[in-house]
């Protein structure tokens, strides 16, 4: 049990079904549809939804989603609802115009939207409640309002001088040229009509529709390569997992173009270098972690692109030859630099987790990249635009190289953890940009290896190992933090936390569900 004299939270339990998302209003419209016979899918579908509104600044409508759906005692299924390049987008186009780099409020780190596209595949194959009752709570968000939260405020705040140069933008996300406050109400009435067609029209009444010409005109206007047929072709991919076996538990996650395979590859290293004999507030462990980001990373950045377009063999990278060339790099008493430190981008963006009563389990990621995204909103529909483009490569031959009709490697990643028969003992996932693989690993050491309680779990100080400089918070211990220094790390104390965090367990032995949600954003779990 947690010290109660500290600042804290308790873990959360329910019985019937079982909520955990970055918004409050988000976990509570989730709830609802959960309890007027509503599936996880429906319910994960409407907390997406409305974090797309309630959460600007991480989600919406104009950005990509990757879910992990387990329906109870089946093999779980990854939906990429990642979108690509306009099929002008090659490399040639930059190189002929002389653009070397892709800006984050350029148009053409504007992919096309992925998430409306999965939340109907998802709905249609796997749904239970109607689509216009699921997206009802979000359309009513949008179109009366709500008062923004306290972290989404601060985020709003950080990016006013980003939004106020997009006309569409200004006239959306700003009052008075400045940002909305914390507890100040917001609307989108424009993007509570964008819901309401959806509702009714489904994929057709995002991708093929009056709003797919006012998002391709007001791309087009800034210079953007974006087609009607840019829209109409995109697709959802649904797929077996892919997965690695911890300590007899099973890890998944969606296959490429997301990087989920990072995850996978670090616990195996953790297992090889048995990284639990240390204890789990330590120097050594924060030292490991910080180099088996590296030299997974450098992996990510030189190996990893979509699978449409390379070659990648999954089973030689997770094979143990490969992690064991890995392990060779990391030394306790030194660090590891690094020969590939660049990354692309270090975006935000929302996870959300459901159970269900029948424990069917959602584990569910949707992001606009940066805070956001491009910060391009179009002009009549209320959508603001993801720059998931600015991780694309403007390189030859890189296997993230930039091309028309492929996906970038992406950044969200969720997670879900079985045992041997497939039953989904935990729905988890963290926030936080680039972080993520490794704070994927860091909350599942916690709950596997240290028998932390899902909040305890979530709620460990964290440590980023990024771009050649060790970011911590402040609140981690000085006491590690100056062993960290000592032996080369060069530390960085973050002004804000590093990611957030959702995680729901399932107990089947006691029949109950638990679940907790990252202090360091605004929402929480719920469960009935």
């Amino acid at each position: 049990m947690r010290e109660l004299s500290f600042p804290g939270r308790s873990n959360v339990l329910a019985q019937n079904g079982m909520v955990a998302t970055s918004n409050p209003l988000s976990s509570i419209e989730a709830i609802n549809i959960l309890q007027k016979g509503g599936n996880a899918v429906d319910a994960a579908i409407a907390a997406s939804a409305v974090q797309s509104v309630v959460c600007p600044s991480a989600t919406g409508l104009g950005g990509d989603c990757f879910a992990i759906i387990s329906l109870n005692g089946k093999k779980p299924i990854a939906v990429n609802g990642s979108g690509t390049a306009p099929k002008k987008a090659n490399l040639d186009f930059f190189i002929k115009n002389e653009i070397n780099k892709i800006g984050l409020t350029s148009p053409h780190s504007v992919t096309i939207p992925g998430s409306v596209h999965a939340w109907c595949s998802m709905h249609e194959k796997y749904g239970s409640l109607d689509l216009e009752e699921i997206l009802k709570g979000a359309e009513n968000y949008a179109r009366n309002g709500f008062p923004v939260y306290e972290v989404e405020a601060q985020s709003w705040q950080e990016k006013e001088n980003f939004l106020i140069k997009n006309q569409n933008s200004k006239e959306l996300f700003l009052k008075n040229n400045k940002s909305y406050k914390f507890g100040e109400k917001f609307k989108n009435i424009p993007l509570s009509n964008t819901l309401k067609l959806i509702a009714k029209k489904n994929i057709n009444g995002f991708y093929n529709s009056e709003i797919t010409k006012d998002m391709v005109k007001s791309l087009n206007e800034l210079g953007g390569l974006h087609t009607e047929e840019d829209f109409h072709s995109q697709d959802t991919i649904f797929s077996s997992t892919i997965s690695n076996v911890y300590k007899n538990l099973k890890i998944h996650q969606c296959p490429l173009n997301g990087p989920g395979i990072v995850v996978l590859l670090m616990m195996a290293i953790n297992e090889k270098l048995n990284s639990s004999q240390y204890q789990s507030y330590s120097f050594e462990r924060y030292h490991l972690q910080a180099e088996i980001t590296k030299v997974c990373y450098e992996i990510k950045e030189t190996v990893l692109g979509d699978p449409g377009f390379n070659d990648i063999n999954y089973e030689e990278l997770l094979g143990d030859k490969s992690v064991k060339k890995l392990c060779k790099k990391i030394n306790m008493s030194n660090i590891y630099t690094s020969k590939n430190l660049f990354v692309t981008s270090n975006p935000e963006t929302v996870y959300l987790s459901v159970v269900d009563r029948d424990l069917n389990a959602v584990s569910f990621i949707n992001s606009i990249c940066h805070g956001f995204g491009s910060c391009i909103s179009t002009k009549n529909s209320g959508i603001l635009f993801q720059n998931r483009g600015v991780n694309f490569r403007l390189e030859e031959n890189h296997p993230n190289g930039i091309k028309g009709g492929k996906r970038p490697l992406h950044t969200i990643i969720p997670g879900l953890l079985t045992n041997q028969n497939n039953e989904t003992i935990l729905s988890y996932g963290v926030m936080g940009g680039q972080y993520q693989p490794i704070g994927q690993s860091h909350v599942l050491q916690n709950i596997i290896d240290y028998n932390m309680s899902i909040q305890e779990a979530l709620d460990l100080p964290r440590a980023f190992a990024l771009d050649g400089e060790l970011k911590v918070e402040k609140s981690l211990d000085p006491k590690i933090v100056e062993s960290l220094k000592s032996i080369g790390h060069k530390v960085k104390t973050m002004k804000n936390a590093i990611g957030g965090g959702q995680c729901i367990k399932i107990d089947r032995k006691n029949g109950i569900l638990i679940g907790g949600s990252d202090s360091r954003k605004d929402g929480m779990a719920i469960g009935y």
